[in-house]
């Protein structure tokens, strides 16, 4: 993971975590920092055995304005150039890349585009705030928007058998959508291992229809079940119901990252050869979805070594 410098916001809860009396070790994890990062932060910025994360951020913003990147702002072409260009809603990848051309044998003309979101973000340039209206995504939430859970088990928690596809009855599920207009949804469960896939017509994305769903394929151990894998979305919030009925760990890959998932989104694509892009699944019968499943299930794999995912599952 790339290392980033603590945030105003960060520095606050440490404040308050450090108040209430938690080691460095528990604030770490909260924050998920290193505790090395947490631990030199409170030495480099307490006043005894106080913190005060306001009082922090200000020291560290002297620090950084005495730093050896200081020499960057003396050049005074370079600010100039940059703000103007900002100001004509360049990106500051434009803005780097431009340089070469437009200063080829000037070697003070030269700043990353990193660089300049990095001095946007703390205010190092002049009229920062004004200058990152400019910005194509200004005022935008990066990343996923929809499920944001204080509870949700993160997947760098789940075990590395399940990481290496090595049992049966990690699953990983999915929505299909045909539609804005009919929303109507096919639900989409892949065993990692097996790449066994069940398929179920679901006329909502309510709780009770998902774990109808999870428990017509899992109830009474019809299916070996050991985790769950799922995106953010808001039809996946039964995580908790979920675990109280199996009794089995239920998991949320990070946001916008579908390739954490990628049996169930590889089994999307397999599924479209029957049901392309644009068919109501309100009209199919669920004779047809279980005609479709049990010709994925049964048709042999590369990856399985030309078994079907069927003669896998079921031995």
């Amino acid at each position: 993971m790339d290392y980033h410098h603590l945030t105003p916001k960060e520095r606050e809860k440490i404040e308050g975590l450090w108040k209430r009396g938690m080691g460095i070790g528990e604030i770490a994890k909260a924050l998920r920092r290193n505790a090395s990062t947490i631990s030199r932060e409170i030495k480099r910025n307490g006043q005894g055995k106080k913190y005060r994360g306001l009082w922090a951020h200000a020291c560290y913003l002297e620090r950084r304005a005495k730093c050896r990147r200081k020499n960057l702002f003396e050049n005074a072409r370079l600010v100039t150039y940059i703000s103007g260009k900002l100001t004509l809603a360049w990106s500051p990848e434009q803005i780097s890349g431009r340089l070469l051309i437009d200063y080829p044998h000037d070697p003070q003309m030269r700043v990353s585009h990193s660089c300049i979101y990095r001095w946007l973000a703390i205010g190092m340039l002049p009229r920062s705030l004004e200058l990152k209206v400019h910005l194509r995504h200004h005022g935008h939430r990066h990343g996923e928007k929809r499920g944001v859970r204080a509870d949700a088990r993160e997947l760098r928690e789940r075990s590395r058998l399940a990481l290496r596809r090595k049992r049966l009855g990690d699953w990983e599920v999915d929505t299909i959508v045909a539609g804005r207009e009919t929303r109507s949804f096919l639900l989409n469960m892949t065993d990692r291992k097996s790449r066994y896939c069940c398929l179920a017509l679901i006329r909502n994305t309510k709780k009770a229809s998902i774990m109808r769903a999870f428990t017509f394929f899992f109830g009474d151990h019809k299916l070996p079940l050991e985790t769950m894998t799922s995106d953010r979305g808001a039809e996946f919030n039964c995580h908790r119901e979920f675990e109280k009925q199996f009794g089995k760990p239920y998991y949320f890959t990070r946001p916008a990252s579908p390739w954490q998932k990628p049996t169930v989104e590889n089994t999307n694509g397999l599924i479209r050869q029957f049901f392309p892009r644009g068919t109501d699944f309100s009209e199919l019968s669920n004779q047809a979805v279980v005609h479709v499943m049990d010709l994925l299930n049964n048709r042999p794999r590369k990856c399985l070594g030309w078994k079907t995912p069927a003669e896998i599952i079921f031995p």
